[in-house]
């Protein structure tokens, strides 16, 4: 008797916390609007889309919505968008439209102290503003993973006297300085918002470490590289190219290395052994970016 009240109980507790989950999200999304850089993506429990691709204005028309499927972690929602064929590669032929559907898993985050919906899609992290004002507690549904790379990550801040500046990409609200450290130039840094790591390179690595840095990024992100072998990109450039890929937990890291194949005989010379590893994080990236798209405008020169 005392082990089927004990077993009802923890139904019961199981229950709630289901419902206490469901009435939550109930909070967040019915109810509610999310928007992303001003458009209006989500309305109650269903996702926002164009209707059609009219040829003769060449752009998706209209709108419709479709009901999204919520839990405790994942959200699945569909939109229409336009398909086609690539051309050479680059410029896509319309051919009409398609329903896309994605699933992935949210977090509630904040940014400048602004609650904000963050949805995991491959590639291209969505970050989502609340019309209703929410205080939603900050989840932890989407494992990440970060690495270091001479004591620094990305997001981190750096002295912008360690660092010299090497060019700057303006993109409205928002710029990305390209720089490499003053002590060590085979450390390229990309900085966003005068002194927050974007983006970071390593070049000049000897060939004798490379399998160790294999290792390390294998155990980390707990998968296999894509390995390409040297070849060119381009058949134009005078250099072929070997690199391996990994992409998960929000990780994007490449280790390459060139080599140079052209008639220059001075440039036949050159060490060709040495690699390169760049380290993006796509979900720390598109904080950083929607971070500075709607705080405060900074500036080296004045303050």
């Amino acid at each position: 008797m005392k082990k089927l009240l004990f077993m009802s109980v923890v139904a019961l507790l199981i229950v709630e916390s289901c419902n206490t989950k469901k009435s939550n999200l109930e909070k967040y999304f019915v109810g509610n609007e999310w928007y992303i850089n001003g458009e209006l993506f989500f309305r109650n429990d269903s996702s926002i889309s164009y209707k059609y691709y009219d040829f003769k204005q060449e752009k998706l028309l209209g709108d419709t919505v479709f009901p999204a499927q919520i839990n405790d972690s994942m959200i699945i929602y569909s939109q229409i968008r336009e398909k086609g064929v690539y051309v050479n590669g680059v410029s896509l032929t319309v051919t009409g439209d398609t329903i896309i559907t994605d699933t992935a898993y949210y977090d509630f985050i904040y940014i400048n102290k602004n609650p904000c919906l963050i949805i995991y899609l491959p590639g291209h992290p969505k970050i989502l503003t609340s019309k209703n004002k929410i205080t939603p507690e900050i989840t932890h549904n989407f494992v990440r993973e970060q690495f270091s790379i001479i004591d620094y990550t990305i997001g981190d801040i750096v002295e912008s006297n360690l660092l010299r500046t090497k060019n700057i990409y303006n993109y409205g609200n928002y710029s990305i300085e390209d720089c490499e450290m003053q002590n060590n130039r085979d450390i390229k840094i990309k900085i966003i918002g005068n002194n927050q790591i974007y983006a970071i390179e390593r070049h000049n690595i000897p060939d004798y470490r490379i399998e160790n840095v294999i290792k390390v990024i294998n155990n980390k992100l707990g998968c296999e590289p894509d390995y390409y072998s040297m070849h060119r990109k381009k058949e134009v450039v005078d250099y072929e190219y070997e690199f391996y890929s990994w992409k998960a937990k929000g990780v994007q890291i490449k280790l390459e290395r060139r080599q140079y194949v052209g008639k220059d005989l001075y440039m036949n010379l050159l060490d060709n052994e040495k690699w390169s590893l760049f380290y993006d994080d796509e979900v720390q990236q598109a904080i950083l970016v929607h971070q500075y798209k709607s705080g405060k405008p900074v500036s080296k020169i004045i303050d």
